[in-house]
């Protein structure tokens, strides 16, 4: 990718202190045109990955051949995915791994490079040490995300050992969505409450200090689109697939 950076955060976008909930909803981040490119770009990749869990496994899956399963088994595997939600921490969502794709050179769309870039600019850290209050943060991760009805994310702090996570973020790209279609990213108080709820508006930066108990609300069955993101964490130390990509 070219060394500029096409895309810039929209200068009325002022950092935002997180307050003592430590999570901030940032409306109008990327510049207009960057965000609609961007939607553009997300809505025209040719693959996804259905991803979800079997046991303690991660299992990224092909969507499209997923839906062509035979009724019988689509229904078996929803019934193993829901399973595995009873029991504990699961997810069922689509996604496009932009980090890993970007360093291993087969990213198949420029503005989703050209944005992977721009997460990780000068510009964009200081922004995101600036809004967190953590100057530890040295470089972004990033996946693409796709929420269908059905699809859901339960209950986890996102804290894991080694991944250095400093902040967590989600910048949404779904036109016009409404709450009740679901796909809310809610965060869990002490006491089983929701104490608060950050519905998927266009353009909007959602960032929040980990670890946090959090989840997405099940997308309903009568929405009528598709909850598309681009979220990651903000992490400190040396980027490891960046270190393997530069090895010898």
């Amino acid at each position: 990718m070219s060394a500029a950076h096409a895309y810039s955060i929209e200068p009325s976008a002022q950092p935002i202190a997180i307050a003592y909930r430590r999570r901030a909803h940032i409306p109008d981040f990327l510049r207009a045109p960057d965000a609609h490119a961007l939607h553009s770009a997300l809505t025209a990749l040719p693959r996804w990955n259905t991803v979800t869990r079997s046991g303690d496994r991660h299992l990224d899956l092909d969507a499209a051949g997923l839906g062509q399963l035979a009724p019988g088994d689509q229904i078996r595997f929803e019934h193993a995915v829901h399973e595995g939600a009873r029991r504990g921490f699961q997810y069922l969502f689509d996604n496009y791994p932009i980090a890993d794709a970007y360093y291993a050179g087969t990213i198949v769309s420029e503005e989703l490079g050209r944005l992977f870039e721009f997460l990780n600019s000068p510009e964009t850290i200081a922004f995101a040490r600036e809004v967190t209050g953590i100057p530890d943060i040295e470089f972004a991760d990033a996946q693409a995300t796709r929420y269908r009805p059905g699809h859901f994310l339960t209950e986890h702090d996102d804290a894991v050992d080694g991944k250095n996570r400093c902040a967590a973020f989600v910048l949404n790209l779904t036109r016009d969505w409404r709450a009740d279609w679901g796909g809310l990213l809610m965060f869990i108080g002490d006491d089983g409450h929701v104490e608060e709820a950050f519905t998927p508006k266009f353009n909007a930066l959602n960032i929040f200090t980990v670890p946090q108990r959090h989840c997405v609300s099940v997308i309903a069955p009568f929405a009528p689109t598709v909850r598309l993101s681009v979220t990651g964490w903000f992490r400190s130390g040396e980027d490891p697939l960046r270190k393997a990509t530069h090895k010898g």
